[in-house]
């Protein structure tokens, strides 16, 4: 059985973690709720609002959506946690680290980035590149390739043709058409390669030993103190990425953007202070407990 130490940090980050998924809902109803043509409408409940909000609001809707698909995942993590089942709890952080990474992507460029780390007019060329080998590699995907090479670019030209018309910006160049690779959306998140590399390989490849150790994939432990430190340590990092994907998502909210980023950057800072000392107690035990000063 695991220590109590251990034991704690790993219920400390699971409460973490419910409570930055609770302020990604909060933001996703805030940004969706919204007005179309001076209309009030939920588009949280009701989705045929959808489409004339997509019209209305071109850049919101898309990365509103990845706040949801994050949610949703972030759930099924917290009930892995519950139900024991690490290998599960792996498989279904994988989404939300990149949903997490686009949304830190796109708003990085699109808000912050300009006139402080770079030009617009670079900022907006990385944007452009890395939308249309997104679109390129979703549709590819979706279609199984039946939609052509050149069709693909001739669809991102028009796409490019229109948004660069709606905001009075010369087009970003089409390239020859590459792929945005799953790994490539966690690039912009510490650590997210390396983390989302080693849940590809031991959670949901083949590299996984099935009845080795939990956190190389494995399914036979789960109550041992590297077992339970193992939920803790995976959840302590999706804490920190979600509350990272909330404060760029923040910036979306145009009625009180400042308001809710210093909120979630707060959350951030209070999270990983509480984090900090329940993992550092639970370090210790398994240092003691492998004989290590």
């Amino acid at each position: 059985m695991a220590t109590e130490a251990v034991t704690r940090y790993r219920a400390t980050v699971a409460n973490l973690l419910a409570d930055s998924v609770a302020t990604t809902h909060e933001l996703e109803r805030l940004i969706l709720d919204g007005t179309v043509d001076g209309a009030h409408v939920d588009l949280v409940s009701d989705p045929s609002a959808r489409g004339e909000a997509a019209r209305s609001h071109p850049g919101r809707l898309p990365y509103t959506l990845l706040l949801r698909k994050a949610r949703i995942h972030t759930a099924a993590v917290l009930w892995a946690n519950d139900t024991n089942n690490l290998h599960s709890l792996g498989v279904q952080m994988r989404p939300v680290l990149e949903c997490a990474g686009q949304v830190v992507f796109v708003f990085h460029h699109l808000i912050v980035a300009p006139n402080t780390t770079m030009d617009p007019e670079r900022a907006v060329e990385l944007l452009g590149r890395y939308s249309h080998a997104d679109y390129y590699r979703t549709v590819m995907a979706a279609t199984k390739g039946k939609v052509g090479h050149n069709k693909l670019l001739e669809n991102i030209s028009v796409l490019e043709e229109t948004v660069a018309a709606s905001v009075g910006m010369p087009m970003v160049e089409i390239g020859e058409g590459r792929t945005l690779r799953q790994a490539g959306k966690v690039a912009t998140l510490a650590e997210g390669k390396i983390l989302y590399d080693h849940l590809s390989d031991y959670f949901c490849h083949g590299r996984v030993d099935w009845r080795g150790h939990s956190w190389l994939g494995g399914v036979v432990s789960t109550d041992s103190d590297q077992d339970v430190f193992a939920f803790a340590i995976l959840m302590n990092y999706l804490v920190e990425q979600v509350a990272v994907m909330n404060a760029y998502a923040a910036l979306l909210d145009e009625s009180d953007g400042r308001g809710w980023v210093e909120a979630t950057l707060k959350q951030l800072h209070e999270a990983r202070e509480a984090s900090n000392a329940v993992r550092d107690a639970a370090e210790a035990v398994l240092y003691k407990n492998a004989g290590v000063d």
